[in-house]
């Protein structure tokens, strides 16, 4: 049995063309220019709000729970450096999460190697997650902690040349994993995936190397654990009661019969019914969607064309990857089974950024499950559709907000302009 976990094979391995990188990170520039314009939205107001009302004691009062953030931000009010700083990690952490997500397609599906940009686009891409334009409240508390350990992740992956370097590397990684979950809880569900995948990896490993991965799932366990434990004492005196981990226990037995199948649910909508979702609200009904159907077809035909500067499509073989879709399925669920107990909802608008924490996994499953679908003289259809939907919805977005942005009260605004 192969491992679930490969060095990366076929055209281009690990590699990041030139033009991969172009196009996510002209998606990722359009957001982070779309953030700027509309900034502060939803609770990055809310925030500025109460700041200019209640000076930066209100910081600790709405990110108290979560001490490391709440230190960073009084820093950043301080300097007056909310914005330059907000939008520069805004830019730094969805192309991470982009670049992330394509090192993860190449490690669990390495002979799709050539379309690991499509699973970048639909990370990045306001298409299962809807909350790219708000910055200080999203980048910091939401999407650091995952990103600092799914990087975690490939360290422990990677090949050292010498036992001391790879104590240095693995004991760095750890390290990763603690800071992402002292930063906030968001980064747990990301360490749940971490181990899923260790796990995975040790049970269909090669015998001389399923101790070592052995091993990483238990240091990862362990670190995820401990590192959460001393998280839930430090903030144990600001943490509200529905943020509490004992709140998952509170009507217990009527979540135990809702939430298997809000869990089926949840695996279906992140892995295909979001896309599906998403291609099925296209509209042409006014100027706004006109202008974002044409820049998706625009953005569709480069993507198209990056994909085939890959190679030829056609020369790319199945691979046996049922056990890595099983693990990715295992890993999404273990991850929001916390979410659901917490009595989360995952559909509306703003809770959408449960979805973060999982969205190389989801995406990597999306698009391996468009291609198993569809015949291979049909694969084209697949980079089309994700160039699509990720150009159209960004730029959907972005002018929805432009356009409907909520009035901000003028001491705000005075506040904004110093």
């Amino acid at each position: 049995m192969k491992s679930v976990i490969h060095r990366d094979e076929g055209a281009g391995g690990n590699r990041v063309s030139f033009y991969e990188f172009v196009l996510l990170a002209g998606v990722v520039t359009a957001l982070t220019v779309g953030a700027a314009c509309v900034y502060p939205i939803w609770d990055d107001g809310r925030l500025m709000f109460l700041i200019t009302e209640s000076g930066g004691g209100a910081i600790w009062t709405n990110f108290g729970d979560r001490p490391l953030v709440a230190l960073f931000f009084t820093f950043l009010l301080d300097h007056r450096l909310f914005l330059p700083i907000g939008l520069l990690f805004h830019w730094i952490t969805w192309i991470g999460m982009g670049l992330v997500t394509m090192r993860f397609w190449r490690l669990m599906f390495p002979a799709y190697s050539r379309f690991a940009l499509l699973p970048a686009l639909l990370s990045v891409a306001p298409i299962l997650c809807k909350v790219q334009l708000v910055i200080l409240t999203i980048v910091f508390v939401v999407l650091l902690g995952p990103l600092l350990i799914f990087l975690a992740i490939f360290m422990l992956l990677s090949e050292q040349p010498s036992l001391w370097r790879k104590i240095v590397i693995d004991s760095v990684a750890l390290a990763l994993i603690a800071l992402a979950i002292l930063i906030s809880q968001y980064a747990v569900p990301t360490a749940a995936v971490a181990f899923v995948l260790f796990a995975a990896k040790a049970i269909a490993g090669r015998p001389e190397r399923k101790r070592e991965s052995l091993i990483m799932a238990g240091l990862t366990a362990v670190c995820a654990l401990s590192s959460y434990v001393a998280f839930c004492w430090l903030t144990e005196s600001t943490v509200s009661p529905p943020y509490r981990p004992s709140f998952a226990l509170q009507s217990f037995s009527w979540k135990i019969k809702v939430v298997p199948f809000r869990l089926l649910s949840g695996i279906w909508r992140g892995a295909v019914g979001g896309i599906l979702e998403s291609l099925g609200s296209v509209t042409l009904n006014s100027k706004p969607t006109l202008l974002s159907f044409v820049c998706g077809a625009v953005l569709a035909g480069l993507v198209a064309l990056a994909i085939y500067k890959r190679g030829n499509i056609e020369s790319t073989t199945l691979n046996h990857n049922r056990y890595s879709v099983i693990t990715l399925l295992t890993a999404t669920a273990v991850a929001l089974l916390p979410i659901l107990l917490m009595d989360r909802t995952l559909d509306l608008r703003w809770d959408s950024r449960f979805w973060l924490p999982l969205l190389p996994v989801l995406s990597s499953l999306t698009v391996f499950i468009l291609l198993y679908v569809l015949r291979k003289r049909l694969w084209i259809m697949v980079p089309v559709l994700c160039g699509f939907l990720a150009g159209y919805w960004t730029s959907f977005e972005i002018i929805t907000a432009l356009h409907n942005r909520a009035p901000i009260p003028e001491q705000l605004q005075s506040w904004i302009c110093r």
